[in-house]
């Protein structure tokens, strides 16, 4: 019960958090096509890995994404992950993203989620700050995403917050970082993408991937909140 409980506080403030928008990614396995002139598409695939508490795998609940200023709830786009070629193990987790988005300037914030074996569950926040320019009528692929928890030093940002402080400690998150690395790994991930999601099995991706992780601009912005 206690771990529905912490799981539900966690999705909750999180998805009111700024009174972002909430959807769901796409397309899914059973979408047959893409419109892309209603949406552009931007795919990626993510890994996550504690190697600091590795009995606390992290589970992502959403990307953040923000366009423009984000000065309204509609350029603060929350998009739920789902189990769609999700492929988890006790090493961690691989997962395939697909997020619709009107064409613009959007920074990928970054990611959150938890991770929980009774009696303590933890959640976390990986760091991303990624600038990416959709374009209309375009489907990009952007790269994948290695992001591992690893033990703090000093001065590092935290994988997640302090509060509650037992939770956190055991679960690795307070006392961790995050290392990130950014590859190009076009052929494989289109491959995957293009067999298990038949909208994009004939598509044109164009292939446009992100720089690579600035963890110095990453701990500026966890500093200033």
């Amino acid at each position: 019960m206690r771990k529905y409980f912490v799981i539900s506080a966690i999705v909750s403030t999180m998805l009111t958090v700024g009174c972002a928008t909430v959807g769901p990614m796409s397309p899914t396995t059973s979408t047959s096509s893409v419109d892309t002139t209603k949406n552009s598409y931007v795919l990626m695939t993510v890994t996550l890995k504690n190697d600091y508490h590795t009995s606390y795998q992290p589970s992502p609940i959403v990307i953040h994404m923000e366009r423009g200023a984000a000065d309204t709830r509609e350029d603060r786009l929350n998009f739920r992950f789902d189990d769609e070629r999700t492929e988890t193990a006790d090493a961690g987790g691989h997962y395939f993203v697909r997020l619709p988005l009107k064409p613009g300037k959007y920074v990928m914030r970054g990611i959150t989620g938890q991770s929980g074996i009774f009696p303590f569950h933890g959640m976390f926040f990986t760091p991303l700050h990624e600038v990416v320019d959709v374009k209309p009528n375009s489907i990009i692929y952007v790269g994948h995403i290695d992001a591992t928890v690893v033990e703090r030093k000093d001065g590092e940002l935290r994988a997640g917050p302090v509060i509650p402080l037992i939770d956190q400690a055991a679960t690795g998150f307070s006392g961790g970082t995050w290392d990130v690395h950014v590859s190009d790994q076009y052929d494989a991930d289109i491959a995957a993408f293009k067999k298990d999601f038949p909208a994009l099995s004939n598509a044109s991706i164009d292939h446009e991937v992100l720089p690579a992780w600035d963890k110095q601009k990453a701990t500026e912005w966890w500093t200033s909140h």
